[in-house]
C-alpha cells in the first residue's frame, strides 16, 4: 500500500512541473508557396510573465524544397510594441542533401526558437513570422507552426 501511496505522489509531482503546451498553432500555405511578403502571426495570452516557457518554432516541408537552409524572420510583440527582433538560420537538410526532420514525403522539424524564455509582461503576446530567403516564392514549405510549453 505504502508503494501506491509512493508512486501516486511522485506522479503527482511528475504531472505539476509544468511541461504542458499551453499554445500551439500552425498555417498551411498555399500552393504557390510561401510569398516574401507574407508574414504569419501567431497570438497567444500569457497570463504570468515571472514563469520560464519554452518556445519551439515547427517548419513543414516537402522534397520539392530547393534549398538546404531557411532563413526566418521574428518578431516578438508585447500588445502593440515590439520588443524583439530575431533572424533564425534553420538547417533542414545536411551536407549530403539529406533531410534532418522527420518523415517520408513530408518533413517535419521542430527548432528550438528560445529556451527559458521570460515574456516581458502578461497579456498579448504575437510572434510575427516571415521567410528571409530572395525568392518572391519560396516552394515546398507546407506548414509553419509555433508551439509554447512552459
Amino acid at each position: 500500500m505504502k508503494k501506491i501511496a509512493i508512486i501516486a505522489i511522485v506522479l503527482a509531482l511528475l504531472s505539476a512541473c509544468g511541461n504542458g503546451v499551453v499554445y500551439t498553432e500552425f498555417y498551411s500555405m498555399p500552393i504557390d508557396g510561401w510569398h516574401q511578403d507574407s508574414i504569419l502571426t501567431f497570438t497567444t495570452e500569457v497570463a504570468d510573465s515571472t514563469a520560464y516557457y519554452n518556445i519551439q518554432l515547427v517548419v513543414r516541408h516537402t522534397m520539392q524544397y530547393p534549398y538546404q537552409n531557411l532563413w526566418l524572420f521574428v518578431d516578438e510583440y508585447a500588445g502593440n510594441m515590439l520588443i524583439l527582433q530575431d533572424t533564425i538560420e534553420a538547417m533542414l537538410a545536411d551536407d549530403y542533401g539529406r533531410w534532418l526532420g522527420t518523415g517520408i514525403h513530408r518533413y517535419e522539424l521542430p527548432l528550438l526558437y528560445d529556451e527559458q524564455h521570460r515574456f516581458a509582461q502578461s497579456g498579448e503576446h504575437t510572434f510575427a513570422i516571415r521567410q528571409g530567403m530572395r525568392t518572391e516564392w519560396l516552394k515546398g514549405i507546407t506548414e509553419v507552426g509555433l508551439v509554447v510549453k512552459e
